[in-house]
């Protein structure tokens, strides 16, 4: 169960940082931006690939399916990486394409094929990607301004903006999926889980959640004054809350079948 809770983890991070990285426009925030978490995902995603490989035969076909596709998210990624250097943009745009959709095709479909409720694992899935994506883009941008100081203050307002919404969108999902259980029948089986794993739903809705919505305020305004070192900090915390609570999302999905 660590193993699978851990190879997902890797493969959703890298997945979300990868698809939101043209947030903000190549043109805006330079090359070594793009380069650094290009080569992060290439990274994750070779920790994710070995640790399938290491694991073989232990996770489940369906895990060493979704490690072929995230192998070929990360042959592209990494030719997507290497291409901003060569500056050519057809290929450098279509390699993205690629690493993107096989890493889609790796986190929100083999993981979940056959399963019940495939569409709301694999749109939760999606959404929890985005989610780590966001909050760990912000962060970092957020530390870039100490190497560009004259940067625009728009590219992290995008960030910061998409990280809060998504959070909003998370919340809703899980609150959404809860009367969804109750309406669909599966009632009785909701307080058995609820009670086997208290502790841990409890942890991932309070630190997953709740705190960075309340942390959502004050990034915002820190972000609108341009006080971009309080902004870092208090993202900061946020990710780590964030990083926190969807690991845990992931392994209350996979124990109980229910979407956290």
């Amino acid at each position: 169960m660590v193993s699978k809770i851990a190879f997902l983890f890797f493969n959703y991070l890298a997945w979300g940082c990868l698809v939101l990285l043209p947030v903000v426009k190549l043109q805006e925030i330079g090359q070594g931006f793009y380069r650094f978490f290009g080569f992060t995902c290439v990274a994750l995603q070779t920790l994710a690939v070995g640790l399938v490989l290491y694991m073989r035969g232990t996770l489940g076909n369906e895990v060493e399916f979704s490690a072929w596709a995230l192998a070929v998210s990360l042959f592209f990624t990494l030719c997507f990486t290497i291409a901003l250097k060569v500056r050519v943009r057809w290929f450098l745009w279509t390699c993205f394409a690629l690493a993107v959709l096989s890493g889609l095709v790796s986190l929100a479909y083999f993981p979940w094929a056959g399963q019940s409720g495939f569409l709301l694992l694999s749109l939760h899935a999606v959404s929890s990607a985005l989610l780590l994506g966001a909050t760990t883009l912000a962060m970092m941008l957020g530390h870039w301004y100490l190497v560009t100081p004259k940067l625009s203050i728009s590219p992290l307002k995008r960030y910061a903006g998409g990280y809060i919404l998504l959070t909003v969108w998370m919340a809703l999902q899980v609150i959404a999926a809860y009367f969804l259980s109750y309406s669909s029948g599966l009632s009785n089986g909701i307080p058995i889980v609820v009670e086997r794993e208290f502790i841990f739903i409890l942890f991932r809705v309070a630190w997953g959640l709740l705190v960075p919505l309340g942390m959502a305020y004050f990034i915002w305004e820190t972000v609108r004054m341009r006080s971009t070192q309080s902004a870092t900090g208090i993202l900061y915390a946020a990710m780590v809350c964030t990083l926190m609570g969807e690991g845990m999302g992931i392994y209350l999905t996979l124990q109980t079948g229910f979407i956290f």
